[in-house]
């Protein structure tokens, strides 16, 4: 009778998404829902269209991955200064070479092309379970270097909020607004431009961060009064 209830729920959620024809399972399925919600966004690079660009991208040199065990940020005042970006083979810190940046980006914007490339084949129909399957890997492709890059530029983050701190801001406030700039970086970085993505980063960070700081001075005076524990009864 459980078997058969999933069996029945499995199926019923597959219909409802307009995905019946698919034999996936219920998070693979919500996930490919988000991915046909909208256009998959993605900077273009003529390598992409040259002959076996996977094969070309994908065979270039592997970029070693940063140990981010030492992200500690509402800890960093407490305990004391550690190693960034420390290899956990060499233990050395680890800094990409605009070379090793260009090859991170280029497969993952290649994942995201890749992905935009089958919903324009796509358009409105459905996708076949080859096509799913295909959308699946990519974007979990592009999720993996994506969250590569940035794990290497974390400090990036740190340093910037250090660097802005201001009494009226949190600082976990900060890390955060940093954060999703730093992510919102990764998106956007054309790494064909010949630029380092730190330069581009930190200005993102320092945006995110001004803007964050005006949005909570209009707040305050809106609200000028403050919560008092001893007011509460």
């Amino acid at each position: 009778v459980w078997a058969s209830q999933r069996t029945h729920t499995r199926y019923s959620g597959r219909r409802r998404s307009g995905l019946s024809n698919l034999i996936i399972d219920g998070p693979e399925e919500r996930l490919l829902a988000e991915i046909l919600a909208k256009p998959m966004d993605y900077i273009d690079s003529e390598e992409f269209r040259r002959k076996r660009a996977e094969k070309t991208i994908y065979d270039l040199d592997e970029v070693q991955k940063p140990d981010v065990s030492w992200y500690r940020p509402l800890m960093d005042d407490i305990l004391p200064s550690r190693s960034r970006n420390v290899n956990a083979k060499t233990g050395k810190t680890l800094v990409l070479t605009g070379e090793q940046e260009r090859i991170l980006f280029l497969k993952f914007n290649y994942a995201r092309f890749r992905i935009r490339e089958t919903q324009e084949k796509l358009g409105s129909s459905r996708p076949s379970l080859t096509q799913a399957r295909d959308m699946l890997k990519w974007f979990e492709i592009a999720d993996r270097h994506r969250r590569q890059i940035a794990e290497t530029n974390l400090a990036l983050v740190l340093a910037m909020a250090k660097r802005t701190r201001m009494s009226e801001l949190d600082f976990a406030d900060l890390v955060s607004e940093g954060n999703m700039a730093l992510l919102r970086s990764v998106d956007k970085f054309d790494c064909e431009r010949g630029f380092k993505f730190s330069t581009y980063a930190c200005r993102a960070i320092l945006k995110a961060f001004s803007r964050h700081g005006m949005k909570m001075s209009r707040y305050r005076q809106r609200f000028p009064a403050e919560f008092d524990p001893a007011f509460e009864k």
